[in-house]
């Protein structure tokens, strides 16, 4: 089989898209997966990547894929409420959240990520079709310029997995900002960071080998945080990783792990942010 190259001009960035592919095809080929995205598995198959040179430790298949378990979650449900509705995924990378999700007809679903890995993820296998009107969004989502393309007069959900360690505080605030000007009403569903998790970023080997750069990432320690970005913006929810539905599908010694973290409360606090979940 002939397996797919990288393009030699992707970015940092833009290669930190192989991280939760990676993630998610273990999770899928696990006992008991959490997420259970075959689709991760056509991805690893297809692209010329040396995986396990890459050196993302095993233990952040489950972390990965609770997380993108959580955010599909929300995700439905807010679609369940409103089914007309727009969802946008920040910094989509080579991901299948649509078709995991699977959009009624009516809704809006758009895909945002750079412009090299959005044409990378084109020349992967056909994925199927999604009943949602579809499209993606070649940009650097700092820019204003592709706003327009939104519909205005529905509500959103703005789902940002492992997207906004990649901003500057800032910027994560701006675009936030911009896109609840946009919408009537809608959700923010996101995975937070605290200022611990980014500072032992750079610990993994992948996070180097890569050279990406989250020093100046949003990270932040109260999960309210996100409420000084838009006057709007309120914590509808909280779901730590570590206490979420779905430990009991994680492997015995990551489970043995989070047991004794969960034993010392203040460090799970500093090192577990979850998904969070904000209405507007």
């Amino acid at each position: 089989m002939n397996r797919l190259p990288l393009p030699p001009d992707l970015s940092p960035v833009e290669r930190s898209a192989l991280l939760p592919i990676l993630g998610r095809a273990r999770d899928a080929a696990s006992e008991s997966p959490i997420l259970g995205d075959v689709w991760s598995q056509v991805v690893v198959d297809t692209l010329a990547v040396d995986w396990e040179d890459l050196g993302l430790p095993r233990k952040e298949a489950s972390s990965v894929a609770a997380r993108g378990r959580l955010i599909d979650d929300g995700c439905r449900a807010f679609l369940a409420a409103n089914p007309d509705g727009v969802v946008l995924d920040l910094g989509s990378g080579l991901d299948d959240r649509a078709q995991r999700v699977q959009p009624p007809a009516g809704s809006r679903w758009f895909d945002l990520d750079l412009p090299g890995i959005l044409a990378l993820r084109r020349q992967l296998p056909e994925r199927p079709p999604v009943r949602a009107d579809y499209s993606e969004l070649e940009t650097d989502a700092t820019s204003s310029d592709w706003m327009s393309a939104l519909p205005a007069d529905r509500p959103f959900a703005i789902l940002a997995d492992g997207f906004f360690p990649f901003l500057p505080p800032d910027a994560s605030r701006q675009l936030v900002h911009r896109l609840v000007e946009r919408a009537p009403a809608g959700e923010l569903l996101m995975n937070g960071y605290t200022t611990l998790a980014r500072s032992l970023m750079p610990r993994v080997k992948a996070i180097r080998d890569l050279h990406i750069d989250t020093a100046d990432g949003t990270a932040f320690d109260d999960p309210r945080e996100p409420e000084s970005w838009h006057p709007r913006l309120e914590l509808a929810e909280r779901t730590m990783l570590s206490r979420s539905p779905y430990v009991d599908r994680m492997p015995r010694r990551v489970q043995r792990a989070i047991r004794i973290m969960n034993a010392f409360p203040r460090l799970a606090e500093r090192s577990d942010l979850g998904v969070l979940r904000f209405t507007f």
